[in-house]
């Protein structure tokens, strides 16, 4: 129920610039490895309007409907959809990588938890499991998910009275439900492979990864971290991932370019360096080999 791209972030008072509710309710809590999540409470009379602009984020909103809304529409990506059984009590999401808007008729009253994708990812591998990137739920659809509900509604009081809230508490009931809705709809819980990494091997490897685009490090820095020999670790790698380290390392880099590409102030060579790549010109070749397009072009159809 929130906006498309924009400048407004999507957690803490974004949430409710967007509904233009100045002085809506917001809490912070920690969830893994001491990442953020954000809970917003907004409520509006009749006749509310189009939700202002929000950022686009790789993110979703789990919205608890505290009140029910019938009167309102709702556009994914400028596409409309029909809003479906908007009862009170009922759980919706909503994918900020979708530009979500919502055209409100009727007076509204929710509760929006803010969940970055990168937590999703978190409490799967914390579990041992695996959790796909887009969630699987009805789109514009309200659901009954009585654990969501029971969960974002003993949060209330905390909204009401930070002052007296226990942040163990805020805390351990979002922790809560970041693992409640990867396992339920992050569509993961295939076991990992036989002789696949453990989580947490997997997990720091990444991490590497991550802070190394470039590739500079050898593969026996990341066995050596992992307790394996080279051999074992290239194998376990690619049982976990389904694809080498160096191909993995690689969509990382094109992931990270595409999105640098949206800022129209970097320039080719200075989105080339920042994602790892020797020069534009290696740039150039691994994206189109990989995209089908030229970084140029996929900036201007972006």
């Amino acid at each position: 129920m929130l906006g498309v791209m924009g400048s407004a972030v999507a957690h803490g008072s974004g949430i409710g610039e967007a509904f233009r509710v100045p002085d809506a309710r917001t809490m912070t809590a920690r969830t893994l490895d001491k990442s953020t999540v954000t809970l917003t409470e907004v409520r509006g009379g009749a006749g509310h309007g189009v939700t202002q602009p929000i950022a686009h984020d790789d993110a979703f909103l789990v919205a608890l409907q505290v009140a029910p809304c019938p009167g309102h529409e709702l556009f994914f990506e400028g596409r409309h959809v029909k809003p479906r059984d908007f009862h009170a009590d009922v759980t919706a999401f909503y994918d900020l990588r979708r530009d979500p808007v919502a055209e409100l008729r009727d007076p509204f009253h929710g509760l929006m938890f803010y969940l970055p994708r990168a937590i999703l990812r978190a409490a799967a591998e914390e579990e041992g499991l695996r959790c796909d990137d887009d969630l699987r739920y009805p789109l514009g659809a309200g659901i009954q998910d009585p654990v969501v509900s029971r969960l974002l509604t003993s949060l209330r009081p905390a909204l009401e009275r930070p002052r007296e809230a226990s942040a163990v508490f805020v805390d351990y009931v979002a922790s809560s439900l970041c693992h409640h809705v990867a396992r339920t709809y992050g569509g993961m819980p295939r076991p990992r492979p036989r002789g696949a990494l453990a989580p947490w091997q997997e997990r720091r490897v990444k991490e590497m990864l991550e802070q190394d685009l470039a590739g500079d490090a050898p593969l026996s820095r990341y066995a050596a971290e992992c307790g394996l020999s080279v051999r074992h670790f290239g194998r376990a790698f690619r049982q976990s991932t389904g694809m080498p380290p160096h191909r993995w390392l690689t969509q990382r880099r094109i992931e990270r370019a595409q999105r640098l590409l949206r800022d129209p102030r970097l320039s080719l060579p200075e989105v080339a360096l920042a994602c790892g790549f020797a020069d534009q010109s290696h740039f150039t070749r691994v994206f189109s080999a990989t995209v089908g397009m030229s970084p140029g072009a996929w900036r201007r159809a972006a």
